[in-house]
């Protein structure tokens, strides 16, 4: 049909110019499909955020490792928003880390702060200044947005290519984030409330400190088999994710262990903090801190619906509102763990966390510890001032 010659079956789409010999084919994402790619001189991934996780990083595996063969003159090109992608994955950490050696990266994004600003709209989407249809369906997703926070959510997400979620799901909204760690960080007066969050098999065990002026900081352990290393391609996250949180000292090795004992997590925030005023625990963990962390009064919670929901409400309004602030050298601990880290809602208006992966591959061990702690802060500072007791003066 006019010198094209066409492929279209269950497996395969494509077509082929056959004077020349030129073919355009159209392939599912399957990483293992595409490992071994030869004699391909470009590759388009489209929407590559939106690839299934494993999947997603099997497929730019096979990319890097076809642009690696000899001779190869492969040139690939990732176009796509960066939502709803995982930020610890390859394609997030790609467009984080910019342009670098022979990777070029060219990100349109939009002001979060003027997110519903036309003039922002239209610099993220310069397709609007061609297409009066275009133009016309953004106002109205806009004016959706305005009115809904979960379109509003998305409408930041694919039309202004910002990586969020619907703001009732995060346990900490980007803006409280950026409130936390841009406060000045207060020293360390007096004793401070610990939150524990003791993992099993392959998770981490965390352990977050908030003094009552707001200061926060944290530690983390990891088991020490498999190795770092070996761990970061487990959970597929890039390379020398893990190790940077290592060498900061915000993450430490059970060197040789398998599981890492809840002792060692103890000792460390010990040893980084002194005697804690008190640990906070998950009721079911109770026992094994018990046996270990001697004079100090240990308080269990119930990490479910009951007393998460206040829990959670207490660290975002100190948050929001203060003191909490987040010593420098454990933010990127932290914010790597309340990226994972997802709250879910139910009807009555309860909430508790969730996993926004596996839990042999999500590290939200931070932020369920820091959870605990902030509740207790919130509560401290809320708590109603005691005032003299009333004698009664009538007789009896």
């Amino acid at each position: 049909m006019g010198g094209y010659r066409f492929i279209d079956s269950a497996q395969r789409i494509g077509i082929t110019h056959v004077p020349t010999n030129t073919r355009l084919r159209v392939v599912s994402s399957s990483g293992k499909r595409a490992m071994g790619v030869v004699g391909v001189p470009l590759w388009v991934m489209d929407e590559p955020g939106s690839f299934e996780v494993a999947g997603g990083q099997l497929m730019h595996d096979a990319a890097q490792t076809a642009q690696g063969k000899p001779g190869s003159d492969l040139r690939v090109l990732y176009v796509g928003t960066i939502a709803p992608s995982d930020p610890r994955g390859w394609w997030g950490q790609m467009i984080e880390r910019g342009s670098h050696g022979s990777t070029y990266v060219q990100a349109l994004q939009g002001d979060p702060k003027r997110w519903d600003q036309w003039g922002t709209i239209r610099r993220a989407n310069p397709l609007s200044e061609i297409d009066a249809g275009f133009r016309q369906t953004l106002l109205e997703e806009r004016d959706e947005a305005r009115r809904d926070t979960r379109l509003k959510a998305r409408f930041m997400s694919y039309r202004l290519n910002l990586p969020t979620a619907d703001e009732s799901e995060m346990l900490l909204s980007v803006d409280d984030w950026e409130r936390v760690i841009t406060r000045p960080v207060p020293g360390p007066v007096g004793r401070p409330v610990v939150g524990v969050d003791l993992g099993g098999g392959r998770a981490w065990s965390a352990a977050v400190a908030v003094w009552r002026n707001g200061r926060v900081d944290a530690v983390a352990v990891a088991p020490g088999v498999p190795g770092i290393r070996q761990q970061e391609k487990r959970d597929r996250v890039p390379a020398g994710t893990y190790q940077r949180l290592v060498d900061t000292g915000a993450l430490r090795v059970a060197s040789g262990l398998r599981v890492q004992p809840p002792a060692m997590l103890i000792g460390a925030a010990r040893s980084q903090w002194g005697q804690p005023d008190s640990i906070i625990c998950d009721r079911f963990r109770l026992a094994e801190l018990q046996d270990i962390a001697g004079n100090v009064p240990i308080v269990p919670r119930v990490a479910r619906w009951s007393e998460a929901s206040a829990d959670i409400r207490g660290l975002r309004k100190v948050a929001k509102d203060g003191p909490l602030a987040v010593v420098e050298g454990c933010r990127d601990l932290c914010a790597a763990s309340l990226a994972v880290a997802l709250v879910k809602n139910d009807d009555q208006g309860s909430m508790r966390l969730v996993k926004s992966g596996t839990n042999n591959t999500c590290r939200d061990d931070v932020a369920a510890a820091l959870t605990l702690a902030a509740g207790v802060l919130n509560r401290s500072l809320t708590r109603p001032a005691r005032t003299g007791r009333v004698r009664s003066t009538l007789a009896g």
